[in-house]
């Protein structure tokens, strides 16, 4: 473990192995710092219905831990069922998408990104990002994704290409059961010297308190987001795999002035219709966007009232 890991949470390290025999059925210990709650303590749960249509009835317990300040889904779930109707956007590049993907690649930029250098989009899902910068001249620009089809993105044979000069772990390590595990496979990966990326929900700043406000609970994202950490605790997982963190993005990539591009106006766009995760990933209904002025107020100025509910955190490995 590197030296720079917060001396508090180091005292109380916990292994993938110890952690995963400490479990059964409820996440009621910290992956964190091994805090451990009382489950059948009403007070320190909060409920939160999944945001996925179709099982938008069903209800799920997440707890913080008052420790490290991390949030944890209680419930552990058979999640395969859960992503088998998991809710899939149109895979073409459309023009929001195109301009949140212009902020995303500025941040590889900033720290020396360029069309000579590699990339893997881990967790790349249908592999719009990769497709986005091929695009742009990246061509050594690659993605994996373990869900994906072998013969698509889910061919692990994309790491013969390793080591990568940059890594890209975009809404992912929350779907993890031990992020240490994942962030020690990938650092095998990094070139010395190479650059990661990890985007993530902020768990500072989500209100469990208003389980009913899609503005959090898209971030809580029951059952398929496990763990959710705070700034210094992702700082301290990358700290433990021996990565510098450079710089400290503290709003989602999707978050964009351009109007009606930000996360608190799709946020509203939800309410409009059964507040469910799927509704942003139907034909926009324009006309009802249009005559809502809670959404076009949020169109026009909704990243400046970001709760920035996401971030995303550069990491460099040393040389």
């Amino acid at each position: 473990m590197a030296e720079n890991c917060y001396p508090t949470y180091q005292e109380n390290f916990v292994s993938v192995e110890q952690y995963q025999n400490k479990i059964q059925n409820k996440r009621n210990r910290c992956v964190i710092c091994d805090y451990q709650i009382d489950e059948n303590n009403e007070s320190i749960l909060k409920k939160f219905k999944c945001n996925v249509r179709a099982f938008k009835e069903e209800i799920f317990q997440v707890w913080r831990c008052p420790n490290c300040q991390t949030i944890h889904s209680l419930d552990i779930v058979d999640i395969a069922p859960y992503y088998a109707k998991y809710p899939i956007g149109d895979s073409n590049l459309t023009w929001a998408m195109r301009l949140c993907y212009s902020t995303l690649s500025k941040q590889l930029i900033k720290y020396g990104f360029s069309k000579n250098k590699s990339i893997l989009d881990y967790g790349c899902a249908s592999g719009l990002f990769v497709k986005y910068l091929q695009e742009k001249g990246f061509a050594r620009s690659y993605g994996y994704d373990p869900y994906a089809s072998k013969d698509g993105f889910g061919n692990n044979d994309i790491f013969q290409q390793a080591p990568f000069d940059y890594i890209l772990l975009q809404d992912v390590i929350e779907h993890v059961e031990d992020p240490r595990e994942l962030l020690s496979q990938l650092d095998a990966l990094l070139a010395p010297g190479g650059y990661i990326l990890i985007g993530t929900p902020n768990a500072a700043n989500i209100d469990l308190s208003k389980p009913g406000i899609s503005d959090f609970y898209n971030s809580v994202h029951v059952p398929y987001h496990f763990h959710i950490y705070t700034p210094k605790v992702l700082e301290y997982l990358g700290n433990c795999q021996n990565w510098l963190a450079v710089d400290l993005f503290n709003r989602a990539y999707h978050d964009t002035p351009w109007m009606g591009v930000n996360t608190r106006a799709w946020n509203q766009y939800q309410r409009l219709f059964d507040g469910s995760l799927d509704t942003i990933h139907e034909p926009i209904d324009l006309s009802k966007a249009l005559t809502s002025y809670k959404f076009m107020f949020y169109a026009f100025f909704g990243y400046w009232l970001s709760y920035r509910t996401e971030m995303s955190m550069m990491f460099r490995k040393k040389e």
